[in-house]
């Protein structure tokens, strides 16, 4: 087998990962498995470990790109199939504007390859609230950054983070290479964040304020009873600003029941004392928040909870300015079975069950200036400014 000059071990594989490798399953699924093989001795895995879930996060279909396009065609036409449970990514949002038609050509073909291949199209960056709930400790091949930071924080699961492909290869070959987060030493906290003078913290803020102090570290935040639905937008900013895969909350997270735990009885390498004007200083000036065009919500994607709770602030009245709710398309489904669905519509709301990151990308020109309290989107999205919910409803025109 070729070795990379960079590899930092040689793989020793079991005798069902010899036959594969050797073409039991056919050349397509060996590539698999090589591939995946060749990274682990890169990253010095010792050891090829079986997986019991994954998540895709490829499922935009962006006209320039061709050669991940044409390996997904080639995996289908030699009739390989995901061996595990595995959902995937937001739809791309072609149908938001002619410009998005236009960039994303290739989606239709791409989500019928998706589709083809066995993967559960949920259509969703929030799979671990549904679709996708391994149990503690499971181990899996994901991409996306709130699937990824929310099943290693949240659900006590471990998996690494993995980028377009490597995630179809490891549900397809049903394997992943033991080394990062799949190790306990790995998961350890070694920077604290103490938030007991937050009497209310905004989860987005803070999220992002994590990402930025601790920047590949693990952090551990002192105790604070953030819900699951807080959970997901604090750890989804962390991740985006922070490369943060993995945060835990003292009394919150699985494997944080208190803070030696998580630091696994060491000090800490750095403490921050987080007061509220570092969390204020995340968001936009009222000067910057005052041109905004847009008021876009759902970054991870809106489930029918969080509309129902931010649906009143709508109600009887009726925006000024275009707001979008981003939302996944089951749970879109779900809000539609309430009165308030159809008051919302009467108020202005545009429902997209896609992923604003992608359709927001290409916009015209009175779409330029966006505003959000997602600090994921913020973070990402070119000309996304950051706010609280309440500057959101305001600039909407309904507070």
């Amino acid at each position: 087998m070729y070795v990379s000059d960079f590899a930092k071990t040689n793989m020793k594989l079991t005798d069902e990962q010899e036959a594969i490798v050797n073409g039991a399953e056919g050349p397509m699924v060996a590539k698999c498995l090589k591939t995946m093989i060749h990274i682990g001795e890169i990253m010095g895995a010792k050891r090829m470990v079986p997986i019991t879930f994954g998540h895709i996060t490829g499922t935009f279909a962006m006209s320039p790109f061709h050669g991940y396009y044409e390996l997904l065609d080639q995996l289908v036409n030699a009739g390989c199939k995901v061996k595990v449970p595995t959902t995937c990514n937001p739809h791309a949002g072609r149908a938001f504007s002619f410009e998005d038609r236009k960039f994303l050509r290739p989606q239709i073909h791409h989500e019928e390859c998706i589709r083809r291949l066995g993967v559960t199209t949920n259509w969703s960056c929030v799979a671990y609230y549904d679709e996708n709930t391994p149990p503690f400790g499971a181990i899996g091949g994901c991409g996306e950054s709130s699937v990824v930071v929310y099943m290693n924080s949240m659900l006590g699961v471990r998996t690494n983070i993995w980028g377009v492909l490597t995630d179809f290869y490891q549900s397809i070959s049903g394997f992943t290479p033991e080394f990062g987060l799949l190790l306990d030493e790995a998961r350890i906290a070694t920077v604290l964040f103490d938030i007991s003078e937050l009497k209310d913290p905004d989860p987005d803020a803070l999220g992002l304020y994590v990402g930025t102090k601790a920047i590949d570290r693990i952090p551990v935040l002192t105790h604070y009873p953030f819900d699951k639905w807080q959970m997901k937008h604090l750890l989804s900013a962390a991740n985006s600003s922070g490369a943060a895969r993995i945060v835990h909350v003292e009394g919150v997270t699985p494997e944080a029941p208190d803070l030696k735990t998580a630091l696994a009885g060491k000090e800490p390498v750095e403490v921050f004392k987080v007061t509220q004007a570092d969390i204020d200083s995340m968001r936009a000036p009222k000067e910057v928040q005052a041109q905004t065009q847009v008021v876009v919500f759902g970054c991870p994607q809106m489930t029918c909870h969080e509309a129902l709770q931010l649906a009143p602030a709508f109600v009887g009245k009726q925006v000024d300015k275009r707001t979008l709710f981003s939302m996944v398309p089951l749970e879109l489904e779900r809000l539609k079975e309430y009165d308030v669905y159809e008051q919302l519509l009467e108020a202005g709301i545009e429902f997209v069950p896609a992923c604003p990151l992608v359709y927001l990308t290409i916009r015209d020109d009175n779409l330029k200036n966006v505003l959000t309290d997602s600090g994921k989107l913020h973070y990402y999205l070119a000309g996304a400014q950051f706010g609280t919910t309440d500057d959101c409803l305001k600039h909407a025109g309904v507070a």
